[in-house]
C-alpha cells in the first residue's frame, strides 16, 4: 500500500530533490529570460525587478516536467546503485509498488501544471507586456538611445535617429516600406516614402496599440509621388510587436481557457460568415461576363473574403492546437515520472551528472522537439490537432510502458 513508511520516504526524497532542481532550473531560466529581455529593450532595474513575479509562472510548464523527470532519475537512480532495489525485490517488494511514490508526484505535477494554464499562466503573459507598454517610451528611447534606429525586417517602417536628448529625437529618418509584391519578400521591397525631420517626439496609446511619431521641419519624399516641406507631421503605425509581444487579443497562448472557448465560437462565426459571403459572390462570378467591371468588382470581393475566411480558420487552428497544447505539457510530468523510474533503475547511478547524461538530455531533447513539431503542424493545418500536439505524450508513455514492462519481468 502506499501509506507504507518505504512509500512515504521514497516520496520524501523525491519531493525534496525536485523542489531543490526545480528552484535551480527556474532561477537559471529566470536569469537567462530576464538578462535577455534587458538586453533587448534596455529594462531598468526597477522595471526588472516588476517583471520577476510575473516571468516566473510561464517557465514552470517547462521547469516542473524537466525537474520531475531529473527528480524521479535521481532518486531510483541511486537506490539501484546502493542495491536498494535489489534488496525489497529479495524480500517480495513487487518493483510496480515502488513506482507508486513516482506515480503520485506525476500526478501532482500533471495537475498543478494545467491549473496553472488554465489561468494564472495566459494573465501573467498579458500583464508581462502590459509592464512593458505601459513604459514602452522610456523602452523605446532607451532602444533608440542605444542603437540609434528601430526597425525589424517584419516590420512596415523604419526609424533612424542621430541623437536622443531626453525625451527629443533628433535628425530623424523615418521610412515607410512599400507593399511587396506577389511573390516578393518584405525585407527587399523597398520603401515608399521618407521622411527627414529636424527634431520628433514618440506617444504611445495602449488601448488603441498604437504608436505615433510627431516630427518637426520636415521634408516628405516618395509619399504618393509628392515632395516638398511641411512644418509638422504626425506618423501612427502599431505599437512594435518585435519589442513588446503580439497584443494579447491576437495570442491564443494569453487567453484564459473560458476566454479560449468564447474566442474559438467567435472566430467560427466570423469564418462561416466570411465563407458563405465568398461563396455566394463565386456563384454570382458564373453568370457574369469575364473583363467586365463587375466581374473584376466581384473577383475582388471573392479574393478579400476568401483572405478574410482564411485569416479566420488560421486562428481557429491555433485555438484548437492551444487547447491540446495545455493538458499535453501537464500529461509531460507523469510520461517523465514513468519513464524516468525505470530508466534511473537501468542505468544504476547514483551522481547527479550521470543521470543527466543518461537520461535526462536524451528525454528532453527528444520530448519538446516532437511537441513543438507536432504543434507547428497542427497550427499550419499540415496535421490533425490532437495526434500533432500529442505525438510526443505518446511516444513517452508507449516507451516507458516498454521499460515497466521488462524490468517487472526481470
Amino acid at each position: 500500500m502506499f501509506g507504507t513508511i518505504l512509500s512515504r520516504l521514497i516520496l520524501q526524497e523525491l519531493v525534496k530533490v525536485f523542489l531543490l532542481s526545480l528552484v535551480a532550473l527556474t532561477g537559471m531560466f529566470l536569469l537567462a529570460g530576464l538578462i535577455q529581455e534587458a538586453a533587448k529593450n534596455g529594462l531598468s532595474p526597477t522595471q526588472i525587478l516588476r517583471a520577476i513575479p510575473l516571468f516566473i509562472p510561464n517557465t514552470l510548464p517547462y521547469t516542473i516536467p524537466a525537474t520531475t523527470l531529473f527528480a524521479t532519475c535521481v532518486v531510483y537512480g541511486r537506490m539501484a546503485h546502493d542495491n536498494e532495489i535489489t534488496v525489497l525485490r529479495s524480500a517480495g517488494v513487487h518493483i510496480l509498488h515502488l513506482f507508486k511514490p513516482a506515480l503520485v508526484l506525476g500526478l501532482t505535477t500533471t495537475a498543478i501544471t494545467f491549473f496553472l494554464y488554465l489561468d494564472l499562466i495566459p494573465r501573467t503573459q498579458r500583464l508581462m507586456r502590459n509592464l512593458l507598454v505601459s513604459e514602452a517610451e522610456d523602452v523605446l528611447y532607451s532602444r533608440l538611445q542605444q542603437e540609434n534606429c528601430l526597425r525589424h525586417p517584419s516590420m512596415d517602417y523604419a526609424i533612424f535617429v542621430k541623437e536622443v536628448q531626453g525625451k527629443r529625437l533628433i535628425d530623424v529618418i523615418f521610412k515607410k516600406r512599400a507593399k511587396p509584391k506577389e511573390g516578393q519578400n518584405r525585407a527587399t521591397a523597398g520603401y515608399d516614402a521618407i521622411v527627414q525631420a529636424r527634431e520628433a517626439r514618440l506617444r504611445l496609446d495602449p488601448e488603441q496599440n498604437l504608436m505615433m511619431v510627431d516630427m518637426q521641419n520636415v521634408h516628405v519624399a516618395g509619399d504618393q509621388g509628392t515632395t516638398g516641406e511641411v512644418d509638422n507631421r504626425t506618423e501612427n503605425m502599431p505599437i512594435p510587436e518585435q519589442i513588446f509581444g503580439k497584443d494579447s487579443r491576437d495570442r491564443p497562448s494569453a487567453l484564459t481557457w473560458l476566454e479560449l472557448e468564447a474566442r474559438k465560437a467567435e472566430k467560427l462565426e466570423e469564418y462561416e460568415t466570411c465563407n458563405s459571403r465568398a461563396m455566394k459572390v463565386a456563384e454570382d462570378l458564373k453568370g457574369l461576363s469575364p473583363g467586365s467591371d463587375t466581374y473584376k468588382n466581384f473577383q475582388v470581393e471573392y479574393q478579400n473574403q476568401s483572405v478574410a475566411a482564411r485569416e479566420h480558420m488560421k486562428m481557429i487552428l491555433n485555438i484548437n492546437s492551444e487547447f491540446q497544447l495545455r493538458p499535453a505539457l501537464a500529461f509531460g510530468c507523469l510520461c517523465f515520472v514513468l519513464i524516468g523510474a525505470p530508466v534511473g533503475i537501468w542505468a544504476n547511478r547514483a551522481d547527479y551528472l550521470s543521470v543527466f547524461m543518461v537520461c535526462f538530455l536524451p528525454t528532453v531533447f527528444l520530448y519538446y522537439p516532437l511537441m513543438m513539431s507536432g504543434t507547428k503542424f497542427a497550427k499550419d493545418g499540415r496535421l490533425p490537432t490532437i495526434p500533432a500536439v500529442w505525438l510526443a505524450n505518446g511516444i513517452l508513455f508507449t516507451i516507458s510502458l516498454g521499460l515497466i514492462y521488462r524490468l517487472s519481468k526481470k
